[in-house]
């Protein structure tokens, strides 16, 4: 799962790159949780959710159609100038996506293939940062909230 640092990084390499007009891009985990918007506003978290939500659906009707893997797959739903664009971020280890809307576009097949290298560089970018093994993780801690707690105060604060 992308912690929190990772979010970090992620939002810092893509705030150094700039928008195309008429584009909403953002970045949204597997879950539908944003990880950054480009321009972020009350509608998010609801547009990272439904992109996550539409990915899983198209993947699950791929693979009931006989597809063996959606790797290098991606997600468009457009007209002549303006639509849906997601892009799986693979290879780094956890589901991310890359999602585009845009609408009003002159040229939608270089704005795609924008969007696409943006997800490569994205990706390389990830697969760059130093993995923090589970060992890592590991804290000491020097004090305990409770150091002298009976089984039976605990039995009373939660309830068994």
């Amino acid at each position: 799962m992308i912690n929190g640092q990772m979010h970090d990084h992620i939002a810092q390499f893509m705030n150094q790159h700039k928008v195309p007009a008429g584009l909403r891009l953002f970045v949204v985990r597997a879950d539908g949780l944003i990880v950054w918007d480009a321009k972020p506003d009350f509608q998010s978290q609801a547009l990272g959710a439904l992109c996550s939500g539409v990915w899983d659906a198209s993947k699950a009707m791929a693979l009931t159609a006989g597809q063996k893997s959606v790797s290098g797959f991606r997600l468009v739903f457009d007209s002549t100038d303006h639509g849906v664009l997601i892009l799986p971020i693979e290879d780094i280890g956890q589901d991310i996506f890359l999602a585009a809307i845009y609408e009003r576009c002159l040229n939608p097949a270089l704005l795609k293939r924008q969007v696409q290298n943006l997800g490569l560089k994205l990706a390389a970018h990830v697969r760059s940062l130093p993995r923090v093994s589970p060992a890592q993780k590991v804290t000491k801690r020097e004090g305990y909230l409770f150091n002298d707690i009976s089984d039976e105060e605990m039995d009373r604060l939660f309830g068994i």
